[in-house]
């Protein structure tokens, strides 16, 4: 069972663009690490949260528990909370006597107080993994494209979930063009640019091209027909961008 929340991204790096981070809790018990690695391979990373966040995810009727992990970690060179993607945390929302402990270096949310606190990085809790995506409305080539998320450190976007599939189907219809770039690449095999995994799949009717024409390497998702494509690299779509994967 999953649950998500969705919030509008207000990213001044894009320019042109419709940007939304997705939370999605997975209502599984792993440690840490394990948590960490389930959200690298379905969506993006753990969730980086605000204050606000905290309050809706504890609202969350699946959360049977009063904690769950989210994407802090203390880096153990300089003792300072980082988030899973690798940003310095600079949240303040501790529970009293909380964020201090040097033996527990991971951080959860307690569902009762709406507060977070330190915990043992081994023992295992539910979790929220996240997912960014940014439409961008202008018209680049594949190659052009990814040229344009790698300088903003993203990454053309993976769609290796339903959940993920379904937010960029909702944010295409802004597009400016029915085809929207994606990290979809063919080199003997089609694969995520990003490293994302390819056992998700959406392809048409006709199935995935085992070995696509010359001019038909790139992915594309169709919005309309709400599926992927091979397109000719040298067209100029509207594209996605993701955070990219550590």
């Amino acid at each position: 069972m999953e649950t998500i929340i969705t919030t509008l991204l207000f990213l001044s790096l894009f320019g042109l663009n419709s940007g939304y981070r997705t939370h999605i809790f997975v209502n599984e018990k792993k440690n840490w690490k394990d948590a960490q690695e389930h959200c690298r391979k379905h969506y993006d990373d753990l969730s980086t949260i605000t204050s606000h966040e905290i309050q809706i995810f504890c609202q969350n009727s699946e959360i049977t528990d009063d904690f769950f992990f989210c994407g802090l970690q203390r880096d153990i060179q300089n003792s300072q909370w980082m988030w899973s993607n690798g940003e310095p945390a600079t949240i303040n929302e501790w529970d009293l006597g909380q964020g201090n402990d040097l033996n527990e270096n991971c951080g959860t949310i307690r569902k009762s107080t709406k507060k977070l606190h330190d915990y043992d990085c081994r023992g295992k809790l539910t979790f929220y993994c996240m997912t960014d995506l940014d439409l961008i409305q202008e018209t680049k080539t594949w190659d052009e494209a990814l040229d344009y998320c790698i300088e903003r450190n993203t990454s053309l976007a993976s769609m290796n979930s339903s959940t993920i599939m379904d937010l960029a189907v909702n944010m295409a219809k802004n597009a400016q063009t029915v085809n929207v770039w994606t990290g979809l690449r063919f080199l003997n095999h089609w694969f995520w640019v990003n490293g994302g995994d390819l056992e998700y799949k959406a392809w048409s009717e006709e199935g995935e091209v085992q070995c696509p024409a010359m001019n038909q390497r790139c992915g594309a998702l169709d919005r309309d027909r709400r599926v992927w494509n091979p397109k000719n690299c040298q067209e100029r779509l509207n594209f996605f961008c993701s955070i990219r994967r550590r």
